[in-house]
C-alpha cells in the first residue's frame, strides 16, 4: 500500500509555449484533506482533469493508489475517483431521487443496492430532505449538495471537488465544509480547489500553491510559510502593565510590530526562527511582567500565497531580463559578418 493516494511526477501538459502545467509533482497522503490553491488559470483544472483520465498529459505520470492514469487503467480508475466539477450540470426534468439513481445505473449498481447506496449519498452531503425536490427547483446551494451526492454514488476513496464552495452563500460554505470533514472520518482522501483561502487553511491537512502552471510549495500551511519566512503572528496577554510590556517587545530583534488589543492583550509579528520566539517571553518575564497568555496564532494562508506567488514572479522577471540581456545566435553571426566585412575593405 502507497503512503500517497495521489500522486504525480513530473507532470506536464502544454497549450502552446508558455501556457498549461509543467513538471508537477504533486504528493497528497492517503485519508487527507489535500488543497490546491491557484489564481484563475494557474492550471488546478488542468490536473485535476489528467487525474480524473478526462484529459492527456503531455509527459510525465499520475497515480491513483498506486495505479497510474492510462487509457487501460481508465474503467478502474473511474470507480476509484469522484469527481465534482465547479459547476455541476444537471437534468432538470429529472427529481433529485431520479437523477441520481440514473447515476447509480451508469455505475452498474444493482438496483436493490442503489436506493440505500441514494439515501446515504444525500446524508452524508446534508440534502436527505431533497431526494423528492425537482431538480429545477433547486437554488445553486442546494445543487452543489445533489452534485456532491452524485460525486459518493459508487462509494470512491478518492474525492476530487473543483471549487465546491463556489458561488455559495456563508451558510451553505459552512455545511460544505462539515460535509468535507465527515468524508474524512470516513476513510476519504479528498483533494480540493478553492480560491476561498481562509476556508482552506480551516480544513485542509496540507496544501499546494500552483502559479502560471508551476507547483510553487506543497506542505502544511506552517511548513510553507516557514519556507518563505512568513511572519509569526504572536498573541499576548498580561496580568500588569500592558502598555510596559509591549515597550519591553518593541526593543527585540526580529519584533516587526506591536499592536495593542483589549485590556492586557496584544499583538506582536516576529520575524525570525520559532523557536527563538520563547526569548521573547522570557524578556518580558525578567522585566516583571508576569505573562497569562502567549501562544503563535494561526498562520494566515492568504499572506503566505500572496508572498510566495509574489517571489516566483520577481524571479521570473529576472530571468527575463538575464535572457534579454544575452545576445543571440543571429546577432552575434550578423556582427561576426560585419567585421568580416569590414576587414576584407580595409585590405583592398
Amino acid at each position: 500500500m502507497t503512503t500517497n493516494m495521489i500522486e504525480t511526477k513530473g507532470l506536464t501538459r502544454k497549450f502552446g509555449q508558455d501556457r498549461g502545467i509543467f513538471d508537477i509533482n504533486l504528493e497528497v497522503p492517503r485519508n487527507s484533506i489535500y488543497g490546491f490553491i491557484g489564481h484563475n488559470g494557474a492550471g488546478k483544472t488542468t490536473t485535476i482533469k489528467i487525474l480524473c483520465g478526462l484529459l492527456q498529459a503531455s509527459s510525465g505520470t499520475a497515480f491513483i493508489d498506486g495505479c497510474e492514469v492510462n487509457r487501460k487503467n481508465l474503467p478502474k480508475i473511474k470507480r476509484m475517483i469522484g469527481y465534482m466539477p465547479d459547476i455541476t450540470g444537471v437534468y432538470e426534468q429529472m427529481s433529485v431521487w431520479e437523477f441520481l439513481d440514473f447515476y447509480g445505473a451508469a455505475f452498474r449498481i444493482r438496483p436493490d443496492v442503489r436506493s440505500k447506496r441514494i439515501k446515504d449519498a444525500l446524508e452524508l452531503a446534508g440534502a436527505s430532505q431533497m431526494i423528492d425536490y425537482q431538480v429545477a427547483s433547486l437554488s445553486r446551494g442546494m445543487r452543489q449538495k445533489v452534485g456532491l451526492a452524485k460525486t459518493l454514488i459508487h462509494d470512491p476513496q478518492v474525492l476530487i471537488l473543483d471549487e465546491p464552495a463556489g458561488g455559495l452563500d456563508p451558510q451553505a460554505r459552512v455545511e460544505m465544509r462539515k460535509a468535507i470533514r465527515s468524508l474524512k472520518d470516513l476513510g476519504k482522501t479528498i483533494l480540493l480547489s478553492s480560491h476561498i483561502l481562509p476556508e482552506l487553511a480551516s480544513i485542509c491537512d496540507r496544501v499546494g500553491i500552483l502559479n502560471k502552471g508551476k507547483l510553487l510549495a506543497q506542505g502544511t500551511v506552517r511548513d510553507i510559510a516557514d519556507v518563505v519566512h512568513e511572519a509569526l503572528s504572536i498573541s499576548v496577554t498580561v496580568d500588569n502593565d500592558p502598555q510596559k510590556a509591549m515597550d519591553l517587545v518593541k526593543t527585540l530583534d526580529g519584533v516587526e510590530s506591536v499592536t495593542a488589543g483589549d485590556a492586557n492583550q496584544f499583538f506582536l509579528r516576529y520575524h525570525g526562527a520559532r523557536e527563538k520566539a520563547g526569548l521573547i517571553l522570557s524578556h518580558l518575564m525578567k522585566n516583571d511582567i508576569h505573562v497569562r497568555w502567549f501562544a503563535e496564532n494561526e498562520t494566515d494562508l492568504e499572506n503566505v500565497y500572496l508572498n510566495m506567488t509574489h517571489d516566483a514572479e520577481g524571479k521570473d522577471k529576472e530571468e527575463e531580463k538575464t535572457e534579454e540581456k544575452k545576445p543571440s545566435g543571429k546577432a552575434e553571426a550578423k556582427s561576426e559578418d560585419k567585421s568580416k566585412s569590414k576587414n576584407e575593405k580595409k585590405e583592398a
